[in-house]
């Protein structure tokens, strides 16, 4: 566990265990979680499991940072990375296989770099956000999510360049799902023309309500009708 302001800085090496979270970081901004080349592995435990504490990989929160550079990060039972408060994450380069939970999650006030990195397999989500989170995507492929690879809800902002996205395996929601539905909420999607996206089973796109949007390539975007169903139409 990390407070005030602690640094840790670990270079490479196997880091398992069984605990609610393998680390936990609350620090303050000159606080810092650095890892590198490392392979995270979170375990359930019989406990945990019984009174639905699945925990995380790595938890943070208050203004707790983590910087993640060509690890991997896995667990089997809940989240890979759990941001919450004012928490910040950087993941560059890194790999997170099927968690037990969605892979990264980003909570109120979260900021969540990702760029150069491999999502696959989120259950059901690669990317979940909400409340004021702002989450960047760079040059990231995002594959196989058993619901969504990236869901954003409140007024929860998404950036995503040069990034693919394919395989979203759910046929009744798109592989990116932006909604801002509450009285005072204020989402934005940027989506830029240097993305990817492929063969995912409920489509490309959907964004209700409130949401700024700049989408600036081609995507199949899943749109509401008066009758409660869904049309399809291709949008830039």
């Amino acid at each position: 566990k990390l407070g005030s302001d602690d640094v840790l800085q670990i270079t490479g090496g196997a880091i398992t265990g069984d605990g609610h979270t393998l680390f936990q970081v609350q620090t303050s901004r000159k606080g810092l979680l650095e890892l590198r080349g490392c392979e995270l592995t979170h375990l359930p435990s019989a406990e945990r499991t019984a009174q639905r504490s699945l925990g995380a990989a790595i938890f943070a929160r208050g203004k707790g940072r983590m910087a993640l550079h060509n690890c991997t990060v896995a667990s089997q039972a809940g989240f890979g990375v759990w941001l919450v408060q004012k928490a910040q994450a950087e993941l560059h380069g890194c790999t997170v296989p099927r968690c037990g939970r969605s892979s990264v999650v980003a909570f109120e006030k979260t900021r969540l770099d990702v760029r150069g990195s491999l999502l696959a397999d989120g259950a059901p989500h690669a990317i979940c956000a909400r409340g004021d989170a702002r989450v960047r995507v760079r040059d990231t492929r995002i594959e196989g999510a058993a619901v969504r690879a990236i869901y954003l809800y409140h007024s929860a902002h998404l950036d995503v360049a040069g990034s693919t996205i394919c395989g979203a395996r759910h046929a009744e929601v798109a592989a990116v799902q932006i909604d801002a539905l509450r009285p005072g909420d204020a989402g934005r999607v940027t989506i830029a023309a240097c993305n990817t996206f492929a063969d995912n089973a409920g489509g490309d796109l959907s964004v209700t309500g409130n949401v700024q949007r700049d989408v600036e390539c081609v995507v199949d975007e899943r749109v509401a009708t008066d009758f409660g169903a869904f049309s399809w139409r291709a949008r830039y």
